[in-house]
């Protein structure tokens, strides 16, 4: 095993992927920055000087700088020593795009019995990111929270695969950088990217029969009131006109055509699988876009026919899903993210440095 997977191993035994992570000395490395070692360099050379002209005054300077030093190494590590990082619900997207994961920082408040009279410090100059990527800087105020709209581009279709963020400090003089490398989950599905190429609907029943069928459906939109037909829905009787003694009554909605079709994936013999899901997506998005009620059949899933942004959703994840090992359904994966508390003071902070 390489030196670079031993360091892997290691890191992913100390920061295992979790919904929330708390910076600590587990997880927290600190290591001289380029400044650092100019300091320790300069410092290095007064002391020789000191020595050589047994001079006090460069030994008491050095001597103070030398402190300076010492300081910041404890400095830099309070900085991100206690911050708590929690991922917050996020979007699905395409591959090849960039996904936006909200992750919220929160500074701790005063610990122990001396809650009221020794307070935490601040949490100076944060630096948040994933490699490859824009990062985020902010400060807290202890006890304060802020959301950062991380950003990062996926590339396989599924679930969001975890990758480490760097969390990173110089503060206070730039003489040391303090980080962390953090793995947050995010139950995410990235849908597969949508390949543009004209829709081909299997109607009805029949998958391998070309076109579209057309179904009434009815609106909530009063037209009238008209006698009561067997077999209308109890939610149409209109009750205050059947009291009147003269039968009863039902609402009559304006109805309308709607298309409805199914997207096969046999319409699609003979490409490779994932040209087939990318085209299904493109189908999704099409019929979506043009009301239709629409249903999905791929191998082993059978969606019915519905519209709407939900509808949609749970047509995309199935494709994403689709074929991958653990077998896990979309309701499965999205539940697992935690529900943004009513109660939460977060806002935004920082700016995107590329």
């Amino acid at each position: 095993m390489s030196l670079k997977a031993r360091i892997r191993r290691w890191i992913q035994r100390r920061s295992p992927p979790q919904r929330e992570a708390e910076l600590t000395h587990r997880n927290v490395y600190i290591f001289p920055s380029a400044l650092g070692w100019v300091f320790a360099v300069l410092v290095f050379a007064m002391l020789l000087t000191a020595i050589n002209y047994q001079n006090s005054l460069i030994y008491g300077l050095t001597f103070w700088l030398v402190a300076v030093g010492l300081g910041a190494i404890w400095l830099t590590f309070q900085n991100l020593s206690g911050l708590h990082l929690q991922a917050m619900p996020a979007q699905s997207g395409f591959v090849g795009d960039e996904l936006t994961l909200p992750v919220t920082l929160s500074a701790p408040g005063g610990r122990g019995l001396f809650r009221k009279q020794a307070r935490s410090p601040w949490k100076v100059s944060l630096w948040l990111g994933y490699p490859d990527s824009p990062m985020f800087d902010c400060t807290l105020a202890p006890g304060e929270q802020v959301t950062l709209p991380l950003i990062r581009r996926v590339h396989r279709r599924g679930p969001l695969t975890v990758r480490r963020m760097k969390v990173m400090t110089r503060y206070p003089f730039g003489l040391l950088t303090a980080w962390s490398w953090v793995a947050l989950d995010y139950p995410v599905i990235v849908w597969p990217a949508p390949e543009a190429s004209p829709v081909k609907f299997a109607g009805g029943d029949a998958p391998d029969s070309d076109g579209e069928n057309q179904v009434r459906q009815g609106s909530d939109e009063l037209v009238g009131i008209r006698d009561y037909v067997k077999g209308d829905p109890m939610q149409r009787i209109a009750w205050k006109h059947s009291a009147r003694g003269t039968g009863l009554k039902s609402r009559e909605g304006e109805e309308t055509l709607v298309n409805e079709c199914w997207l096969d994936w046999d319409q699609l013999a003979g490409l490779e699988t994932e040209t087939r899901l990318s085209r299904l997506t493109s189908w999704v998005l099409s019929a979506e876009a043009q009301g239709w009620l629409y249903g999905l059949r791929i191998p082993g899933q059978i969606i019915a026919p519905a519209q709407g942004r939900a509808h949609r959703d749970l047509c995309l994840d199935t494709l994403a899903l689709w074929g991958l090992s653990p077998v896990q359904t979309p309701g499965q994966i999205h539940a697992q993210m935690p529900q943004k508390s009513t109660g939460e003071r977060t806002s935004e902070a920082g700016g995107a440095v590329s």
